[in-house]
């Protein structure tokens, strides 16, 4: 059993909802997709209740703070998922009729959250955990993040390409003190302090000298990064270094020496030199929020558009649209549109070598994106719409609903961002590294058996072959083109025409089109790193049509 199964048991291990589900806290605000996971599930909003039982999940881009029965305050990230198994207290003037004791007990099952606590982790710390998948967390009334991974925290700011981060429990403390237990350590942590506890059998904490990147929330409105303490560790030989576990080492404990009395003053659970940690913070617009003030933070600017992309395509003609369909262009963020998985679901893009190299715009419709893949080093992707139909509108032309049941539409696109530069000298040979099945206008699907590209940046001339297997019979097509200006296209561009047999009969013929794409692995670093082609060939007698598209890299 590996480690994310263990986690997921773990983690089914850890729900265990009461008999009644009891108010637990409200909601203080919410942004994007929230919800509490209850019979039936609903939407949270502002002022809705939190109960016992509920697992409260964020989405993508979705916030949610909470406010407890006791006061504490729960910021909860993107992505997450927190389950609130126990949240009892009672009010001094409600004592005598109450029968429950104050706790709090909820699981972290994934993502993380800030929390402020309130009066059961002030007055009843012993009541106080947060459940895990690699151990249970403890408190002493305090200010600390916790994040958990589990494969989906896929992120290093500054990281190119981003880089994964690995799993386990990150966790982060502002102010005052946390207790960790596995199940065979222990450890303690103080203001500005920062540990990792990895996602393994018996997990051995590991104590952090500087904030892990996964803990630094830039968008917690809670968060202020000029006020993050960190902490250097003292010397080896400093007798002050206490308070952790035999097991994982030690650590300087926390001066204790004045006690606090407010924000000026030295505070017993923070590092002798860090500035004091308050509540108040400032989100990414220079706005003053407050985790426990309930207060609503701006919304954050809106994404920047994403990075160009070249785009090519081929497929089979609409009836009302006079061209040979194998274009390539460049895209910018107003012209393509992806799906959640990256995958193209509208392009624009014009053919080159016709007068005025018109544009047409292609959206996916009822069609769905199949046959999709993607390379690791050249960062290209590439797929193909088949069923249902496509739409196409082109100037001059009214908008054109194309039947796929029978034909499939192929597109390859590149890497994000601006073009590679092109070199001038050298010929480089690609390999193919990955490709959508060939498609006819039969309804038959093949499999394209090899492929070449060898590109001459002396004479930027490229040269292609194609052997494909479709409908019963053995294509073969051969044939040259020009790269940039020669063929009348931008620097990084292409296009040419192939010769085709079919069973050893010649005759027909074919076009091909497509971009050169970086970054990648190549022998010379003058070379681009990949080729995106797309093809579409006809037998001699104009019957039947393939098309197709190719990715190659590793010059």
């Amino acid at each position: 059993m590996n480690m994310r199964t263990i986690a997921a048991a773990l983690a089914l291990s850890l729900l265990s909802p009461t008999a009644l589900a009891d108010t637990a806290g409200s909601v203080l605000f919410v942004r994007g997709d929230v919800t509490a996971e209850r019979q039936p599930p609903v939407a949270l909003a502002r002022g809705d209740a939190i109960e016992e039982s509920d697992e409260i999940v964020t989405g993508d881009a979705s916030r949610a703070q909470l406010e407890m029965l006791d006061g504490a305050r729960i910021a909860i990230r993107p992505n997450s998922r927190l389950r609130i198994d126990e949240y009892a207290h009672t009010s001094p003037a409600a004592a005598t009729v109450s029968t429950r004791e104050d706790s709090s007990v909820m699981s972290l099952i994934k993502g993380g959250f800030r929390t402020i606590t309130g009066a059961v982790g002030d007055d009843s710390p012993e009541n106080y955990e947060v459940r895990t998948a690699v151990g249970v967390l403890g408190i002493r009334g305090t200010d600390y993040s916790a994040v958990f991974c589990n494969g989906d925290c896929d992120w290093v700011p500054g990281a190119t390409p981003a880089a994964p981060i690995p799993d386990g429990l990150y966790l982060g403390v502002t102010e005052g003190t946390i207790l960790f237990r596995t199940s065979t350590r222990t450890i303690e942590l103080s203001a500005g302090e920062y540990a990792f506890i990895p996602l393994r059998d018996d997990p051995v904490p590991e104590i952090l000298d500087t904030p892990p990147a996964v803990i630094l929330d830039q968008n917690d409105p809670g968060f202020d990064p000029s006020r993050d303490p960190g902490k250097p560790d003292a010397p080896d030989d400093d007798p002050s270094r206490t308070g952790f576990d035999s097991n994982l080492g030690t650590r300087r404990a926390p001066d204790t020496s004045a006690p606090r009395t407010d924000d000026d003053q030295p505070d017993s659970s923070r590092p002798q030199g860090a500035p004091a940690q308050g509540t108040g913070a400032t989100d990414a617009q220079g706005n003053s929020v407050d985790i426990t003030s309930g207060q609503i933070p701006p919304e954050p600017p809106p994404p920047p558009p994403p990075p160009p992309r070249t785009i090519a395509i081929s497929g089979d003609n609409g009836p009302g649209i006079d061209l040979p369909l194998v274009g390539v262009g460049v895209n910018d963020a107003t012209q393509f549109v992806l799906d959640a998985n990256g995958d193209l679901e509208r392009t624009e893009t014009p053919f080159p070598g016709r007068t005025g190299t018109p544009t047409a715009i292609y959206e996916i419709n009822t069609s769905t994106n199949t046959d999709t893949g993607s390379d690791a080093m050249t960062f290209m992707r590439w797929g193909r719409w088949s069923g249902g139909s496509m739409a196409v509108t082109q100037l001059g032309v009214p908008l054109e609903i194309v039947d796929l049941s029978q034909q499939s539409f192929h597109w390859i696109q590149s890497a994000e961002g601006p073009p590679p530069a092109m070199p001038i000298t050298g010929v480089a040979n690609y390999s193919l590294v990955g490709n959508t099945s060939p498609t006819d206008d039969q309804g038959n699907v093949g499999v394209l058996g090899s492929a070449t590209f060898r590109a001459d940046f002396i004479n930027m001339l490229v040269n292609s072959t194609l052997t494909i297997d479709i409908g019963g019979s053995n294509w073969v097509a051969t044939g040259s083109g020009s790269i940039g200006a020669q063929a009348g296209l931008p620097a990084h561009m292409f296009s040419g025409i192939y010769n085709v047999s079919v069973d050893g009969i010649g005759g027909g013929s074919g076009d091909f089109a497509g971009f050169f794409s970086g970054p990648g692995q190549t022998s010379d670093p003058t070379f681009p790193g990949g080729v995106g082609l797309t093809y579409r060939l006809s037998d001699a007698a104009g019957n039947t049509t393939v098309s197709g598209a190719a990715a190659f890299g590793d010059p």
